[in-house]
């Protein structure tokens, strides 16, 4: 018997009209369609009047070690199975890429039909370099893993993009740009749909844009990498900038003068500034 194949099908994130002739092919032709959520896929191939014989299983996260099992049988026996995720292209924050890994060490043929990707959406229309991204996923719900979270990639030379929520998005701003430093970055709000927004900036001027006027909607987050000539800034010489600016000046726009001067990250600056300050008021 020929081994099946599994067919990974891009679907829109918004927009339906960009959901491909292709894709609307591979799921009327598809033996079982493994979808994130069936309620979702259903609804996708009734608005787009695609239709399918096709048996709807679900597989994510929750179900993922249970259900492979299963996926990779059918495909043993021939099969056509459809992957699709609820919005954009599968594998972008699903489990597919186990069900992938595991086909390819068996020898089963996977495809794939493109299309639609937020992360590749908010990238290009950010203005950020796209020569090097990184997809970095959620960013956390917890204060400190999130902290942790943003001071992992803070060397990364490369443009960084998240998802977030409305929610925490002006905290996160807060926090990427006390870690990172005034870097430029994009929010990018429900993209393909009718009130689709992207507002450009500093990471600070971002953070009080987002407290200001909270956002609605699903957001993508676009960050940029970190600068060259960072690395030129050794501390004997930043000390120099600072004792340079805390002379006459208070503490806080020191710190200001030598973040916006360097493109250094703020936590670090600060950190110099106190520990000058403190130096300076024990000699006297």
């Amino acid at each position: 018997m020929t081994t099946g194949t599994l067919t990974l099908v891009a679907t829109p994130i918004g927009n339906l009209g960009d959901f491909s002739p292709r894709a609307a092919e591979m799921l009327s032709s598809a033996d079982i369609i493994a979808c994130e959520d069936t309620r979702v896929t259903r609804k996708l191939l009734n608005l787009t009047g695609t239709a399918t014989n096709a048996k709807m299983v679900a597989y994510h996260d929750h179900n993922g070690a249970a259900m492979r099992p299963w996926l990779l049988d059918q495909l043993a026996d021939g099969k056509a199975v459809v992957l699709v995720s609820d919005a954009g292209t599968p594998l972008i924050s699903d489990p597919g890429y186990k069900l992938v890994a595991a086909c390819r060490e068996q020898d089963i043929p996977v495809l794939s039909v493109p299309g639609p990707s937020a992360v590749l959406a908010a990238l290009a229309i950010s203005g950020l370099p796209t020569d090097r991204f990184m997809f970095a996923g959620f960013l956390t719900g917890s204060a400190k893993a999130r902290r942790d979270q943003i001071t992992e990639i803070e060397g990364v030379r490369a443009t960084i993009i998240w998802f977030e929520t409305p929610s925490r998005i002006a905290a996160s701003l807060a926090e990427m740009a006390d870690i990172l430093g005034p870097r430029p970055a994009a929010v990018a709000r429900e993209l393909t749909k009718l009130h689709e927004d992207v507002k450009c900036g500093s990471l600070d001027e971002l953070a009080a844009e987002m407290k200001a006027n909270k956002p609605k909607g699903e957001i993508v987050l676009v960050v940029g990498g970190k600068p060259r000539g960072d690395e030129e800034i050794d501390d004997a010489t930043l000390d120099g900038m600072l004792r340079a600016e805390l002379d006459g000046q208070r503490l806080r726009d020191a710190v200001k003068a030598v973040v916006e001067a360097t493109g250094l990250p703020r936590n670090r600056v600060y950190r110099a500034a106190l520990a000058l300050n403190g130096d300076e008021k024990d000699t006297s």
